[in-house]
């Protein structure tokens, strides 16, 4: 065979036996959530695999990537633990074989996103002559970081850094984040998410400190207390129009 229909067959095999579409925006920001460069290979590769409907997924990526089954369940197991993927398991001829679920990742993503979306923003708005907060939050975003490493017992990802910063630029005063993060602690929750969305109920009822948020508890004990008082049996019970107006 001549050196021009070698080189010819490895060019047409190179090009045109298959690509694999990544987004630029998964590539450009991947690191931000704790994704390490092996990760984010073999992320790839599950995406591709997947696509083919392959029963020797873990097989195939093992062998191309020169891992361990091990090595591989340990990967997995990590991208499982921090919310990336989901591992669905189906019965097949052969055995069992599992169905991998990105919606995590991309959940993450569209987190990453509007926060990047929401500094541009608040950029343009600077340039328009308005206030800028860009530099308040940087020794209060230090503090809390600090404090949510110790509170969590590691280090925290680029993304998580990035809600504290978005929360800071928010409005939220330290002590409701602080105290939004005693509360996800102490339910066991330690996802972002959980304590965003206790911060935006906060403000939805208008509470900006610590002593607001105590007072708000006791009127929902105290409505709920008001909720399970029972009437004695025997004596009639009287309905006014004003009952139920604080339930």
């Amino acid at each position: 065979m001549s050196k021009n229909k070698v080189y010819g067959g490895f060019c047409q095999a190179l090009l045109f036996s298959g690509s694999v579409s990544i987004p630029d925006f998964i590539l450009n920001h991947y690191t931000e959530l704790g994704i390490g460069h092996k990760e984010m290979m073999l992320i790839i590769h599950m995406m591709t695999e997947s696509s083919t409907n392959s029963d020797r997924i873990e097989e195939q990526i093992t062998k191309k990537m020169g891992l361990s089954l091990e090595e591989y369940n340990i990967m997995i197991q990590n991208l499982q633990t921090r919310g990336l993927l989901s591992v669905n398991s189906r019965k097949a001829k052969n055995g069992t074989n599992r169905e991998y679920d990105f919606s995590g990742l991309i959940d993450q993503l569209l987190e990453l996103w509007g926060i990047n979306e929401f500094k541009q923003m608040s950029l343009g708005s600077e340039r328009n002559g308005k206030t800028s907060t860009e530099n308040m939050p940087d020794l209060s975003q230090a503090k809390l970081t600090s404090l949510f490493e110790q509170e969590l017992g590691r280090p925290l990802t680029g993304l998580e850094c990035e809600h504290i910063e978005k929360w800071l630029m928010a409005s939220y005063s330290e002590e409701l984040i602080i105290e939004a993060l005693r509360r996800g602690v102490g339910a066991g929750i330690r996802s972002f998410r959980y304590l965003d969305s206790i911060l935006r109920e906060w403000e939805k009822k208008g509470i900006k400190t610590r002593l607001e948020v105590e007072a708000e508890d006791q009127n929902f004990q105290s409505r709920q207390n008001r909720k399970n008082v029972k009437p004695l049996k025997g004596l009639p019970k009287t309905k006014s129009k004003y009952d139920n107006i604080y339930l």
